[in-house]
């Protein structure tokens, strides 16, 4: 990684933003005169510094303050500091950074550690820790009691084992993020009126557990056309969730 946040990676091109247009122009003053008027703020100098660019920094910028007032010392780089002890490469600090600027806004003793720590209770290693965090950043915001655990209990109850459990949020995290009532149990739901068992969804669910982010409406859709076209099994299923509509089309087609 640069070693220097002059280091941009290359042209950032035509910043999308006002804010994006005013960290570039900024960065540039920087380049050429570390005290002129418009250089970049400490928080700003040491988030470019892990390799964001001007757009993902607009995005940092937009969603948690980094100008004058930000205190590096006590909210960004212990923060940071954690996170490559946690074990996260220098790309999952930026993911997790840029998909959830309000990390820094988090209590590292009350929010980062326990969730950490939650993640490595239900069974993950150290590296399916870090890419949970990486890639499921919100989950910091979650609440461990009425959220997240709950949310286990209720996969153990349908019949997933911890194995299961653990593989499904590392293979995809975002699953942290969906509503129990609003999302999963309904289309749990749509699954047994096709006659899917409890045992039959635990074991798709832990190899694409991805079905669940999709929209009930293409769920129930599919899962219907399958059904009746006697070719729902768990394998078409997950297989077919994935095809764009007219590629379902067309695959259903060529069984008529």
């Amino acid at each position: 990684q640069g070693s220097s946040w002059l280091a941009l990676g290359g042209s950032p091109g035509s910043p999308k933003s006002p804010i994006a247009a005013r960290l570039l122009r900024r960065s540039t003053v920087a380049r050429r005169s570390s005290s002129g008027r418009e250089s970049l703020t400490p928080a700003e100098a040491h988030l470019f510094s892990l390799g964001l660019s001007v757009e993902q920094m607009a995005k940092v910028s937009a969603r948690f303050g980094v100008d004058s007032s930000c205190d590096v010392e006590r909210k960004v780089k212990p923060i940071l500091s954690w996170l490559v002890d946690l074990g996260l490469t220098d790309l999952q600090i930026r993911q997790a950074v840029v998909g959830f600027p309000r990390v820094f806004g988090k209590s590292l003793g009350h929010k980062l550690k326990p969730a950490a720590q939650w993640l490595s209770e239900i069974g993950m290693s150290d590296a399916q820790v870090a890419n949970v965090i990486a890639r499921c950043p919100q989950i910091f915001s979650c609440s461990i009691e009425s959220k997240l655990k709950p949310l286990v209990q209720w996969l153990s109850k349908i019949g997933m084992s911890d194995a299961q459990v653990a593989k499904a949020i590392a293979t995809f995290p975002q699953l942290l993020s969906l509503s129990l009532p609003s999302n999963l149990m309904p289309k749990v739901q749509l699954l047994r009126e096709t006659g899917f068992s409890d045992a039959q969804f635990a074991s798709s669910l832990s190899l694409f557990p991805a079905l669940l982010a999709y929209s009930s409406k293409r769920v129930a859709h599919r899962l219907s056309v399958l059904q009746a076209q006697g070719l729902l099994t768990e394998t078409s299923m997950r297989s077919c969730m994935k095809l764009t509509d007219s590629r379902f089309a067309n695959f259903v087609a060529r069984f008529d």
